[in-house]
């Protein structure tokens, strides 16, 4: 669609201008849509290369029968926010369920001729970080369908929502715990579990539209949101029906070595894959991180992929350097996390607007909490998600958003039972339309009171 309206752009200047400027402005447009081009290319190649890389080093380091029992566990048990993939399958199974998604979602963007904009690479590193804790090949499919099935109802390109049937497997531990956690026969699970998640996929799309309104996009975690309300009426019919829903926590530290080597090495790929793309030129990084960052902000579209990888690079080694200052806990949940909190420097991120809620978390942290605990960690780094705060209103602003993330962020769990693995985006939505008006208001009475004088 972007390409049609600078082409129509374009020919409306050649129209009215000498031959000699048309010309001039063919070749622009032909040089952007080469560079489109050559950008969408090498974005299949490097997510390919990633996959495979994975699953290799899964098969040379772990025994296949190992890997397939791992696999078993990680796709057909009951599982919630605090489901450690790592542990429950092992660093090798875990791989594995990361390297199908990612490759699915990149059969799902070829076959629909979608565009690699900051909102898709943002979804394709999400399921990423969740795939490490609750988002698996067995849920994220009925919802991927679902959406699809949406659209097909709807009459709408599948394309324009991708990003809705990527992460909309937020919600995917619902259908685990329908399909594994209910005692039915499996058969009757499974279908039942199945039929759910196309249900959540078809109403995903809309909600997603209407709760954007309701945060104003100033938490980028707008799925997150969405996904917590899913959830929490999900819960609130099961508990009509009596259902008793266990609290769930698999934790592990085992591996925490190989996960931070990871978290590392595909931070690194990320500057490495930008200097491919647009060697080291940032002059145009200054100006991204004048940005607010608030919904929908595509560094991609406004500036560059490579700009947009080194950006992610950036948050990346922000999160993962903090781990290490804390001396945090690391597993699972916590880099996938930090991985997540790296995806949504595509689409508004970046180190001005992050810093100022990461003091406000971690100040709650020290008064309230401990950088021991798993939870504490996830809100800190999940608490980036209300970034455009800071972005719009100052750094202030964005110190008090993070401390009451955090203090927001332990009573919204319980709506929805741990089934949303974007519990912090379900927070900050709540934080962000609470705030907000708040700030405005305040902002309006003090430049009126200015001006008057």
């Amino acid at each position: 669609m972007v390409e049609i309206s600078i082409k129509i752009v374009d020919c409306l200047h050649a129209w009215k201008t000498p031959p000699a400027i048309a010309v001039s402005a063919e070749k622009v447009y032909a040089l952007k849509t080469n560079q489109a081009t050559f950008e969408r290319k090498y974005k299949f190649v490097y997510f390919s290369l990633l996959s495979f890389g994975m699953i290799a080093y899964a098969f040379l380091t772990t025994k296949p029968a190992q890997l397939f029992q791992g696999l078993y566990r990680i796709y057909f048990n009951p599982c919630h926010l605090f489901s450690d993939f790592v542990a429950i399958g092992g660093f090798g199974a875990t791989l594995v369920n990361i390297a199908l998604i990612i490759l699915v979602e990149l059969l799902v963007i070829w076959r629909s001729k979608g565009t690699q904009t900051g909102t898709i690479i943002t979804s394709i590193f999400t399921t990423v970080g969740y795939a490490f804790f609750g988002t698996s090949l067995f849920n994220f499919l009925p919802i991927l369908l679902g959406v699809y099935l949406y659209a097909r109802l709807e009459k709408i390109p599948f394309n324009t929502l991708l990003l809705q049937a990527f992460m909309g497997s937020a919600i995917g531990p619902l259908i685990n715990y329908i399909a594994f956690g209910l005692g039915l026969d499996p058969t009757l699970g499974i279908g039942l579990g199945f039929l759910v998640g196309l249900v959540i996929g078809l109403i995903t799309s809309p909600l997603s539209s209407a709760f954007l309104r309701f945060h104003q996009g100033y938490n980028l975690y707008n799925l997150g949101f969405t996904a917590g309300m899913i959830g929490m009426i999900a819960v609130a019919i099961m508990r009509q029906f009596k259902v008793e829903i266990e609290a769930v926590s698999v934790l592990g530290s085992e591996h925490s070595l190989q996960l931070t080597i990871f978290a590392l090495i595909l931070f690194l790929s990320f500057f490495l894959f930008s200097f491919y793309l647009k060697g080291w030129d940032l002059k145009d990084y200054r100006k991204l991180m004048k940005s607010s960052g608030r919904l929908l902000t595509d560094f991609v579209q406004l500036y560059s992929s490579g700009m947009a990888f080194f950006n992610m690079g950036i948050i990346g080694l922000i999160g993962l350097g903090f781990l290490k200052l804390v001396n945090a806990p690391i597993n699972g949940p916590v880099i996938g996390a930090c991985i997540t909190a790296s995806a949504f420097a595509a689409i508004g991120k970046h180190p001005r607007n992050v810093l100022p809620l990461m003091i406000g978390t971690s100040l709650a942290t020290l008064l309230h909490g401990s950088f021991q605990s798993t939870a504490t960690i996830l809100a800190i780094l999940f608490g980036m998600n209300l970034a455009p705060i800071a972005g719009q209103f100052g750094w202030l602003a964005g110190i008090l958003a993070g401390y009451l993330h955090v203090a927001v962020v332990g009573h919204v769990l319980p709506l929805h039972a741990g089934f949303n693995l974007y519990n912090n985006g379900f927070s900050a939505g709540f934080v962000a339309a609470f705030l907000v008006p708040l700030i405005e208001s305040v902002k309006r009475i003090y430049e009126s009171r200015t001006n008057n004088e």
